[in-house]
């Protein structure tokens, strides 16, 4: 007897529709598929920012058209409001006309990374707003502090994680 006929049948769409990290499929520029994940991003990014998902990863992906880098990228990706997002971009044949990508928000991560390096809750509020762009002084103003305040949160957080700048808690979160 042939192993193959003790094999179950793989559903790939299924396993794939199955996944809780976003997974949308692009071909020529054209948007063809999006697993629950994706539906529920998209969804959520339609109400709660008034932006279209497919629009955010088609000018991302528009860049990479004009690089003609066909290989794996893995990507940070800032919304029309800032909301941060993790891309890793999979091309599907030669030409990387045809594409997969996976679309993780960052913000979701960070209960994890909270735990994970023992962040107290402000320095978790306060990464959280490094990752959406904001200034020493932007984030005191949010938070009702002073810079010199968060100066001190980051010099913790970058004790905990570490890391020497803002780039490498961004890189060390994604």
């Amino acid at each position: 007897m042939a192993n193959s006929t003790l094999r179950p049948k793989v559903r790939f769409d299924a396993i794939v529709n199955a996944l809780t990290v976003a997974v949308v499929v692009f071909r020529r520029r054209q948007l063809v598929y999006l697993n629950a994940a994706a539906e529920q991003l998209r969804e959520r990014l339609r109400t709660k920012h008034r932006s279209e998902l497919s629009v955010l990863l088609r000018d991302h992906l528009s860049g990479f058209d004009e690089k003609r880098d066909v290989s794996t990228t893995i990507s940070l990706l800032t919304g029309q409001r800032g909301e941060p997002f993790y891309l890793h971009v999979i091309p599907l044949d030669s030409t990387g006309s045809d594409v997969a990508v996976s679309v993780r928000e960052l913000g979701t991560s960070m209960g994890a990374f909270r735990t994970r390096y023992r962040l107290s809750k402000r320095e978790a509020e306060v990464v959280e707003l490094v990752m959406l762009g904001y200034r020493n002084r932007d984030i005191a103003a949010a938070l009702g502090t002073s810079p010199t305040t968060i100066k001190k949160h980051l010099t913790h957080v970058f004790d905990k994680v570490g890391v020497d700048t803002r780039t490498q808690l961004v890189s060390r979160i994604a």
